[in-house]
């Protein structure tokens, strides 16, 4: 993780970037990530999601103290067919309507579980998301709310699994 600082001072001179790194392997399910400066991601498993199954210490944010470059910790996990993870920032949860409500992990828990439950594949479910956000913030978001819906099914075909992650950058 060497380039954070280069990273950071290309895209946000003077500032910072957060993120989770996901890299996935298709064939095991074998799930990595390292946390830097995000809400943990959830894991959903059959339409519900896995409470604590992939809360882990984040660190601090890309480029946040120059010339710092804390250690990054790799977390892991076995995913099982089917299972979805769902990536977001606190750009999701903490984004407030006009009357100073928050968003809040819960709704955002409520409404992905509520479509994956009846049926909707993960690109719609997402789409829904995004759409019920911007509604509730009648269009305007102070922060940004990128989220990242991905599921994994194994012995399927790999270019379309490269595909399957739906990425949401509001």
């Amino acid at each position: 993780m060497g380039t954070d600082k280069v990273t950071s001072q290309r895209w946000r001179p003077g500032g910072l970037l957060t993120g989770v790194f996901e890299p996935r392997d298709l064939d095991t399910g074998q799930l990595a990530w390292v946390n830097a400066g995000h809400p943990s991601p959830l894991l959903i498993r059959a339409q519900q999601v896995v409470p604590g199954a992939l809360e882990a210490d984040g660190k601090l944010p890309l480029g946040l103290v120059h010339g710092y470059q804390p250690a990054r910790t790799v977390h892991h996990t076995q995913l099982e067919p089917g299972d979805r993870v769902l990536i977001h920032t606190d750009g999701v949860t903490e984004t407030r309507s006009g009357t100073g409500q928050c968003f809040g992990e819960k709704q955002l828990v409520d409404f992905v579980t509520r479509a994956l439950a009846a049926g909707e594949p993960a690109p719609e479910a997402l789409r829904r998301l995004i759409h019920a956000i911007l509604d509730d913030h009648h269009g305007q978001l102070q922060d940004a709310a990128p989220s990242v819906l991905a599921e994994w099914h194994p012995g399927t075909d790999h270019a379309t699994s490269r595909r399957e992650p739906i990425d949401a950058a509001m």
